[in-house]
């Protein structure tokens, strides 16, 4: 009963009908969201570049991610030693703030050999 009064009230006339909200919220009528309205209101064009970069940012550094992260793995080998001994003496981070040779990491700290 509540559920279907719910539903019924979705198609009410002030959602959908002449100056309803779905047709006021609309993205060509709110202003700064068109080329043209964004060229008329210059304090918004800062805002859509640096909100524009942070998006690309955010975007780039969940792809490097993806990509070079040790928490993801791409292959679908059964034995986990495999896909991880590529990271082996290899620096994943994204800064390296103490310097350290990764080159040969591994057998500074002996690592144990998990094949053998």
């Amino acid at each position: 009963m509540f559920l279907s009064k719910l539903l019924a009230a979705a198609d009410h006339p002030y959602l959908m009908g002449v100056g309803g909200r779905k047709k006021n919220n609309s993205p060509a009528s709110m202003q700064g969201l068109t080329v043209k309205s964004l060229k008329h209101h210059v304090a918004l064009q800062p805002l859509f570049i640096i909100m524009g970069a942070g998006v690309l940012f955010v975007a780039a550094y969940v792809g490097r991610l993806a990509r070079k992260s040790t928490d993801v793995n791409w292959s679908k080998m059964k034995d986990p030693v495999d896909p991880m001994s590529v990271y082996e003496n290899k620096q994943f981070k994204m800064f390296n703030v103490g310097g350290v040779d990764h080159s040969n990491l591994s057998t500074k700290r002996n690592e144990p050999n998990y094949r053998a």
